[in-house]
């Protein structure tokens, strides 16, 4: 396994509880409030992916940490002191390897869980593609485009999963199974919105830190939301020149975050979604929803809004 490393035990520091999905879940939420708590220490890096069992592709402007544990290891440098240590990555949800990763070298780990609606999850997904330029298709052809390629996937990391990702069964047992079921979190995504103190206190104490120290001003902000560029061609310009790593380097954070969210670029709405596709994705996700409920012991009437 990639993840044998040269690191004295004595010398290591390792995260105590991992963010792993699901994606458009709610997770850059509770990352964000997290990463105000004075107990929590969080890397530079929100999704390092060091324990996925291949690589990100080289579409995503990201560090890679894949098969380099020293590296990885010295984003946990000054964690020291901290009662919870944190990795916030996606696509360990997913992963059919990550589960098992993270425990060889963090077995007593929690683990936090976040689900939303399927199709809306996939929907926002889309939409998030859609935006930088990356999906050219429209939701229900790029959903026809993502069954077929799903024959030859083969189980491993692709670009624009956005089937793949919303089958949630299968990817909640693996943690039941590798940590057992006391130390996974399962959080929704709509008790989150409508109410972020109660959620995240519980979250608190999943993890084992005070949830009085919570920062409650950030309950107000909205992290990581839907966007679509006002004028198309002036976003794909910019996109050209900059990428989302040389900007990071050359602009100021304050600059990068207001060139990134400003109304003055963007604008919250998101195109009306094919009904055409909800139903598709349903007929899909039903089954799989009926099994996470009968493992969970409990109905999740919010897993399927788009329903009605």
């Amino acid at each position: 396994m990639h993840l044998e490393s040269t690191v004295s035990e004595n010398s290591s520091i390792w995260p105590n509880f991992f963010i792993v999905g699901a994606a458009k879940a709610g997770t850059t939420s509770v990352w964000a409030y997290l990463n105000k708590h004075p107990q929590v220490f969080f890397p530079r890096i929100k999704e390092p992916a060091y324990f996925m069992s291949s690589p990100l592709p080289p579409e995503f402007d990201a560090e890679r940490f894949f098969q380099a544990p020293e590296k990885y290891q010295r984003l946990y440098e000054g964690a020291v002191g901290y009662k919870a240590i944190g990795d916030a990555s996606t696509g360990y949800l997913w992963d059919p390897k990550s589960a098992e990763l993270i425990h060889d070298v963090c077995p007593d780990a929690k683990i936090v869980i976040m689900l939303r609606d399927p199709v809306e999850r996939a929907y926002s997904h889309y939409c998030m593609f859609e935006t930088v330029g990356r999906e050219k298709l429209s939701f229900y052809e790029a959903l026809q485009r993502n069954q077929r390629e799903l024959v030859t996937a083969n189980g491993t990391w692709h670009l624009c999963m956005y089937l793949e990702y919303g089958y949630y069964y299968e990817q909640v047992l693996r943690y039941i199974e590798t940590f057992g079921k006391e130390n996974v979190g399962i959080f929704i995504f709509d008790d989150l919105n409508r109410d972020p103190r109660g959620v995240m206190t519980a979250i608190c104490n999943h993890i084992g830190i005070d949830p009085a120290l919570l920062d409650e001003r950030e309950f107000s902000k909205i992290h990581n939301p839907g966007r679509v560029p006002r004028f198309r061609w002036l976003y794909d310009a910019a996109r050209s020149v900059f990428n989302a790593k040389l900007r990071t380097k050359i602009l100021p954070r304050s600059v990068d975050n207001w060139i990134r969210w400003s109304p003055l670029f963007y604008k919250r709405e998101k195109p009306p979604r094919d009904e055409r596709a909800a139903r598709f994705l349903q007929s899909l996700y039903d089954p799989d929803i009926n099994r996470l409920e009968e493992l969970l012991g409990r109905k999740i009437p919010e897993l399927r809004k788009t329903w009605v």
